[in-house]
């Protein structure tokens, strides 16, 4: 634990340790992210301990039904058969299961990494074994979660890399303009990277339609993957958080989709730039006081709820936690805590606010290996995350993970709705976590 004013440098406050995973810890990971493909199977290959846990989660969220396992042992990478290994996998799986799925994400593990698998030498051959699927090879890889690309990161990038390019388009065309192949239904954005769509009641889709674009797509969107293809046909891009931007860069050289990068904020400031960004891209205007107002409403009326309540906030919440702890603190919430594993670049600025102006709000790494020795039992706070209530053990959690249907001023008066509710009654904080579901 530091206080924000001890943070002189960002080692300091997020040191590189071993890692302590609570039983709070849960969400999207690259298996559930990969099952938003339509009609879609996943074939996981692995040694035994890395299946475990993903089978479980998999099982509690429903999802075993699309999603098998290939044990690999020392034998099995020694002989160097791994490659045959999956083939044949692939053959007796399609009999098990009596179908053939439109795509097969085969995921691979940090083992594969050190033994340097050709992969395009396995794909082709499955490729002309089964002409009628789409085969892409995806990555579980812990090793790189401190690299540019993670697995949150690639896991985006191999679902829209299954984007083809639409009929009608011209093959490697370039385009300097935010225009690409419209659709016959007209003019559409889609969005890149967050999991879950964003509620129908945010502003930002006033943004979109007076910018001119008549359609929003989201991967939830579709039931089928010939129906996924459709944001094949966008206009433009939106990409609300970071981990979509490599795949938006992925698809803009790929089909010539440009995007515009707005990520999710809690800033005034910065929704305004945000809204300006997606509307510039035609010339458009469109007012938003009434929509700032009611969110400015929503602020007052959840501080004068609160009160002087300690407030903590946890980045299993929201991307933002700094940008959120700054926001709620200029506000006049007693912001207390901000649990992060690490300092986004998304967050440098805000992060660098709080250590200059909020000195003794203390920063915390949710996973340090501490946390299960100082965990409190109960403790009169409100947590805006599961992670950070189950270690301080609040008694009012606000049921939030990244930043999951939120954007923009609407974003920022649900949030404060979510608060004001939390206050009704004490947090049962397992059952809020057995709904979510542990990560996968």
């Amino acid at each position: 634990m530091y206080l924000a004013n001890q943070c002189k440098a960002e080692s300091s406050c997020f040191p590189d340790t071993l890692r302590y995973i609570s039983p709070a810890h849960g969400g999207w990971g690259v298996v559930r992210m990969g099952m938003l493909v339509p009609e879609s199977y996943q074939l996981f290959v692995c040694p035994f301990a890395c299946g475990r846990h993903g089978a479980l989660g998999a099982l509690a969220q429903g999802l075993k039904n699309r999603l098998s396992y290939l044990y690999i042992d020392e034998c099995d990478i020694v002989s160097g058969s791994y490659e045959q290994h999956i083939i044949k996998a692939v053959e007796e799986l399609l009999n098990a299961i009596g179908y053939r799925p439109k795509v097969l994400m085969i995921f691979v593990s940090c083992i594969d990494d050190l033994l340097g698998t050709d992969h395009e030498a396995f794909l082709e051959t499955l490729r002309h074994q089964y002409k009628d699927m789409r085969f892409t090879v995806c990555h579980m890889n812990p090793i790189s979660l401190n690299t540019k690309c993670p697995p949150p990161v690639n896991i985006q990038r191999k679902i829209f890399g299954l984007l083809e390019k639409p009929s009608g388009c011209e093959a490697g065309r370039k385009q300097s303009s935010l225009l690409a192949c419209a659709s016959e239904a007209g003019k559409a954005v889609a969005f890149i990277g967050n999991n879950v769509k964003i509620d129908r009641e945010s502003e930002i889709y006033s943004v979109i339609k007076a910018a001119g674009y008549s359609n929003a797509y989201h991967i939830s969107d579709f039931k089928t993957f010939e129906g996924f293809q459709k944001m094949s046909g966008a206009s433009l891009n939106i990409v609300i958080s970071p981990i979509g931007v490599l795949a938006a860069q992925d698809i803009k050289e790929r089909l010539g989709i440009d995007y515009v990068y707005v990520p999710v904020n809690y800033d005034f400031e910065g929704i305004d730039e945000s809204y300006r960004s997606i509307l510039k891209i035609s010339g458009a205007e469109l007012d938003l006081t009434n929509s700032k107002k009611r969110a400015q409403e929503a602020l007052l009326g959840t501080k004068s709820l609160i009160e002087d309540m300690p407030v903590i906030i946890d980045s299993s919440a929201t991307i933002r936690p700094f940008t959120l702890a700054r926001f709620l603190y200029q506000n006049g919430f007693n912001v207390t805590e901000v649990y992060a594993q690490e300092c986004i670049p998304l967050e440098k600025n805000s992060f660098r606010w709080i250590c200059d102006h909020a000195p003794g709000i203390k920063v915390l790494q949710p996973e340090h290996p501490a946390n299960p020795m100082v965990r409190q039992i109960e403790s009169n706070c409100l947590a805006i995350g599961f992670e950070a209530a189950y270690i301080k053990g609040a008694r009012y959690v606000v049921d939030l993970v990244n930043d999951e249907t939120l954007y923009g001023y609407h974003g920022i008066e649900k949030l404060m709705k979510m608060m004001r509710a939390s206050l009704n009654q004490k947090a049962d904080l397992f059952d809020m976590i057995h709904k979510y579901g542990m990560v996968i």
